[in-house]
């Protein structure tokens, strides 16, 4: 098949592309969902598109505005080039929640399943990358500072992998969950990482930029698909140690 993978650029984006190759399909990369002509001429004679875009702000109203601009974007010119299928990435507990970005992700959501082609929801926990990426962008001096939040992370790697099966297969329309094997506080997540690591930074924990989230509330549903490697494995992977170099 010919895959097109938008938000080839995002996290999870390269390691879509390479879990397609390696099942022997061809990949077309998208970055620019916003420019409709671009798009359309990229979207010809691909089979299925797996949308991992991600919106550049947590805001609400510019974080909806991508993310339903870039879907509707990817129906019509998907419809036009006769994809089959698309596949859209999303994150668990997003449903009955008070913070922004998350009510965007429901506005994907809808927009994403109201095109004329025939659309698959993956909702998956936040990637093991989490807390190692709150470290990155928080660290001042000695200090950085996480989110106050519950979590089951999963690997990256395991979500693109499971999306490219989806995207082998008709659509669902939703899918299960996709979770990793174990909850944890994002705080004791992020200790592991700078201790593995020895980046000798204090942390501190940020109860004020997400809110509205209740307290197992991004913890996968029952019947939820659960992928390893668990957290304290995937320490030492290659993704982990780039992520730690800054890479």
């Amino acid at each position: 098949m010919r895959i097109a993978v938008a938000g080839a650029d995002e996290l999870v984006g390269p390691h879509v592309a390479e879990a397609a190759r390696g099942r022997g399909h061809t990949v077309v990369a998208l970055t620019d969902l916003l420019d409709e002509d671009g798009l359309s001429a990229a979207l010809d004679g691909v089979d299925v598109v797996i949308d991992v875009s991600n919106s550049a702000s947590l805001d609400e109203e510019p974080a909806r505005r991508f993310f339903t601009s870039a879907a509707a974007n990817l129906q019509r010119a998907g419809a036009e080039r006769g994809v089959r299928h698309v596949v859209t990435l999303s994150v668990v507990g997003i449903d009955d929640t008070g913070f922004g970005y998350f009510r965007a992700k429901v506005a994907h959501e809808r927009a994403a399943g109201s095109g004329p082609v025939p659309a698959t929801i993956v909702r998956a926990t936040h990637f093991h990358e989490f807390p190692g990426q709150l470290v990155g962008r928080t660290r001042d001096g000695g200090h950085a500072t996480v989110f106050g939040l519950r979590v089951q992370t999963v690997a990256a790697t395991a979500v693109a992998a499971a999306l490219v099966e989806v995207a082998e297969g008709p659509a669902q329309g939703r899918t299960p969950d996709i979770a990793g094997p174990d909850p944890a506080e994002v705080l004791d997540l992020a200790r592991a990482f700078v201790d593995h690591f020895d980046l000798r930074l204090e942390l501190r924990t940020d109860e004020h930029t997400v809110t509205g989230i209740a307290e197992d509330g991004l913890l996968p549903r029952p019947g939820a698909t659960i992928l390893g490697p668990g957290y304290a494995e995937w320490l030492h992977s290659p993704e982990a140690a780039a992520l730690a170099s800054g890479g």
